[in-house]
């Protein structure tokens, strides 16, 4: 499930960047429901970044395939930092958005 809104931006080398978080459920090593969920960040990069940017919106639910990345890095106060991140082959929109007009407009 979409965590928030996604986010468009364009990289340093001018490609679109889509950026999302999404919410998945955790399963234990019986294949049975456990209490809490994994946040996982969500990158997807040119003509279908902007496509998702417009189609999906919070608490949607979103198929993704891709190739997983571990992003490591050192915060100025010496912490040591990581989170894991899907670069996205693909995308699936498994809701229908809300019929609430453009986004952020009241329906």
């Amino acid at each position: 499930m979409l965590v928030g809104e996604p986010a468009l931006r364009v990289a340093v080398e001018g490609e679109e960047v889509c950026t999302m978080r999404v919410a998945v459920p955790r399963v234990g090593r019986s294949g049975m429901p456990e209490p809490g969920v994994v946040y996982v960040e969500v990158t997807a990069t040119g003509l279908r970044g902007r496509e998702l940017a417009d189609e999906v919106a919070e608490g949607m639910r979103i198929g993704v395939s891709g190739r997983l990345e571990l992003d490591e890095w050192v915060t100025p106060a010496g912490e040591r930092l990581s989170r894991f991140e899907v670069v996205a082959d693909q995308l699936e929109v498994l809701d229908a958005r809300p019929p609430s007009g453009p986004r952020g407009a009241p329906g």
